[in-house]
């Protein structure tokens, strides 16, 4: 915390099966040393807490939007802050900025979409986390299976790149690993599953053009989740955005091209602080 900044805060949305601890290791001394920056934890992710028995009852849109609207107004009680958000939480991030527009300053949507319809593992995810018994059943047993040790998380991790050498050369995949695998392990397969079932029914395209904010999306031009022509497609539709391509690089952008998304997104947080 940096209460004395000029400097406009920043607030990171983490994906899928990641926690609010996903962004600490990683996070770039231009950012730490210099201004506020928060954390926020997606619904049904450890160490967030729900009442009740997850279920697709217990997320949509407006919800989503609730949720960090409340921790925002915990967290930065005032002022215009910048909203970055990775894959589920790019949507996350666009969301609430479609439905809270008034003090978002700008967003870094990266890997993210605004129809939930994956390809590669997390579409197979989808296929299993929707069907019937026994679909469902591989649906645990997978997920299960990657809650027992880190090195299968990790796996699981490599799969979501293009270029997984360079994913493995990422000094900060380990560390992010080793922080947010004691929440991953917690998370609850039955929330998750509500998650993978509920990506199939997200569409933000009818709130597209309520997004008059500056929106940087970053997408690799090889990633094997969210395809890049819909990135391309959501980038060219909404009103003021910029699309920074990445050229053979997958669905982790910041550990496939660290170096260029380093770039893209300081260069960015620094032409739209107020």
């Amino acid at each position: 915390m940096h209460p004395t900044t000029d400097l406009q805060p920043v607030v990171w949305i983490h994906g899928l099966t990641g926690s609010v601890n996903f962004w600490e290791a990683a996070m770039y001394p231009e950012i730490k040393n210099q201004r506020s920056w928060h954390s926020i934890s997606l619904p049904l992710h450890h160490p967030s807490t729900y009442s009740g028995k997850p279920n697709l009852a217990a997320i949509d849109e407006n919800i989503l939007a609730e949720i960090i609207q409340h921790a925002v107004d915990d967290l930065v009680p005032e002022g215009k802050f910048h909203l970055v958000g990775y894959s589920v939480g790019g949507f996350a991030a666009m969301n609430y900025a479609a439905k809270f527009p008034d003090r978002v300053a700008s967003i870094i949507s990266v890997g993210g979409f605004m129809t939930g319809r994956a390809k590669g593992i997390e579409g197979a995810l989808q296929f299993f986390a929707k069907g019937t018994f026994f679909r469902k059943g591989i649906f645990h047993a997978s997920y299960w299976m990657m809650q027992r040790h880190r090195a299968f998380f990790k796996l699981a991790t490599l799969a979501y790149a293009h270029s997984w050498r360079s994913l493995l050369d990422y000094p900060q995949l380990d560390p992010t690993i080793r922080n947010i695998f004691p929440d991953v392990k917690q998370h609850e397969i039955a929330g998750q599953r509500a998650w993978f079932r509920y990506l199939l029914n997200m569409n933000l395209l009818d709130e597209i053009c309520q997004i008059q904010h500056p929106v940087l999306v970053i997408a690799g031009d090889r990633d094997p989740v969210i395809p890049f022509r819909h990135q391309q497609r959501y980038a060219n539709l909404l009103p003021n955005s910029q699309l920074v391509v990445l050229p053979d690089v997958g669905h982790v952008a910041f550990g496939e091209a660290d170096e260029e998304f380093r770039t893209a997104v300081l260069n960015w947080l620094a032409a739209f602080d107020a």
